[in-house]
């Protein structure tokens, strides 16, 4: 175990330790919740991190050194930013990339805390009113522009739920997601036109680490593995044979190790298309060490403790800041969040691609849990700051 592991072993292993304890559904729903951001590294440290966060524990890396952001340089093919600095200068979001940020208000039209779900399109985003914790009620088309929120549907809860709705995915005109009772999980879905929440499918399974609509279907995968469609119409679900122990990442991309699958490895190291059979196996090998995998992008440390990002096949390797939360692959395979000063826990946003940096404004919302919870598709990043909700729309930054 090297310095950083050790480091953050002992950093999440502290924060779990202090973070308050909640029972029965309490604790299943915070986990759930924290789960549904997923692709996170390392799955043997995965469960201290979900109680840190969900009690409100900080879970941070600080990362050693003395030198600000450099410019790019290229060695031997490789792309070498220096990022090892604590102490990094960063102008705010707002002026570097303002046509990506979008301030909401805190509260939906029912009076029920808002929260950011995911796009419908590059227009409109898709928002929960929660009654509490991430205990939806009611989901709304919510336009980007301004203006009135558009109320889509509410939200069933089965009596005695154990986990409420989670993962709203969207696709096809319609949004779908899911909840559990006990040793049964309910697909449910709602045409984006508001005609209302309709059940899809039961299953006798608790829970998913994967979930999707595509193609007219829903596509999700249980936490023991295998991958599963069901048409949005409704009816009985069918085993992709392809998806045999494996774990959906996104459509059409499964692999494994997954959330709820081996722990001996990096997450998503093998990726199968389940449209073609194409097999794709990241590259591992070597004195570095990956920590988890995306679609295209790995992310890790080397052998002297630096953080770094590149493609699934060991190519296009580029140094980025360790960050706050436990590392995970870019956001759009470009964004990554950091630390931006050494006396406060501040977050920035790194941009892989051209070294830019620049500071979410977070400093006190962080200590107590506020760190930017991010859509499946990667495309926005939403937080709460100083009475407001922003959402920073990352595929508006070109």
């Amino acid at each position: 175990m090297n310095d950083f592991e050790r480091s953050l072993q002992e950093t999440l292993g502290h924060a779990a330790g202090n973070a308050p304890r909640l029972a029965g559904t309490a604790a299943a729903r915070l986990e759930t919740g924290y789960r549904r951001r997923r692709r996170r590294l390392q799955a043997a440290l995965a469960t201290a991190a979900v109680v840190a966060v969900a009690g409100g524990g900080v879970v941070g890396l600080r990362v050693s050194g003395d030198t600000g952001a450099s410019s790019a340089s290229t060695t031997g093919g490789r792309s070498s930013q220096v990022m090892t600095s604590t102490k990094i200068e960063a102008k705010p979001i707002e002026q570097v990339w303002p046509q990506a940020v979008v301030k909401l208000p805190l509260k939906a039209p029912n009076g029920r805390d808002l929260r950011p779900i995911t796009l419908i399109d590059d227009q409109t985003l898709l928002v929960a009113a929660d009654r509490d914790f991430e205990r939806p009620e009611t989901i709304y088309a919510y336009p980007l522009a301004g203006g009135e929120p558009r109320k889509i549907a509410d939200v069933p809860e089965p009596q005695k739920a154990v986990r409420f709705a989670s993962d709203f995915s969207v696709g096809d005109g319609q949004v779908a997601w899911w909840n559990t009772t006990k040793g049964k999980t309910h697909i449910w879905a709602a045409s984006l036109d508001g005609a209302g929440a309709r059940p899809v499918a039961d299953q006798d399974m608790e829970g998913f680490d994967g979930f999707g609509v595509a193609n007219g279907k829903v596509v999700f995968s249980p936490v023991n593995g295998g991958v599963f469609t069901v048409p949005l119409t409704g009816g009985k679900a069918t085993r992709i044979p392809a998806g045999d122990r494996q774990h959906l990442l996104s459509w059409p991309w499964a692999g494994s190790p997954g959330i709820g699958g081996g722990r001996d490895k990096p997450l998503f190291t093998r990726l199968v298309n389940l449209e073609t059979g194409k097999v794709d196996s990241a590259a591992v090998d070597g004195k570095d060490r990956v920590y988890a995998c995306g679609v295209r992008s790995c992310i890790g440390v080397t052998a002297d403790e630096e953080g770094f990002v590149r493609l699934r096949d060991g190519s296009q390797q580029k140094d980025v800041p360790l960050g706050y939360q436990i590392p995970e692959p870019p956001r759009q395979d470009r964004f990554h969040l950091c630390n931006i000063k050494e006396d406060e826990q501040a977050l920035g946003l790194f941009d892989v691609s051209t070294g830019t940096i620049v500071d979410l404004g977070l400093r006190e919302e962080v200590a107590n849990g506020g760190i930017p919870v991010t859509d499946p598709t990667g495309r926005i990043m939403s937080y709460r700051l100083k009475g407001e909700l922003h959402v920073v729309v990352l595929s508006r930054i070109p």
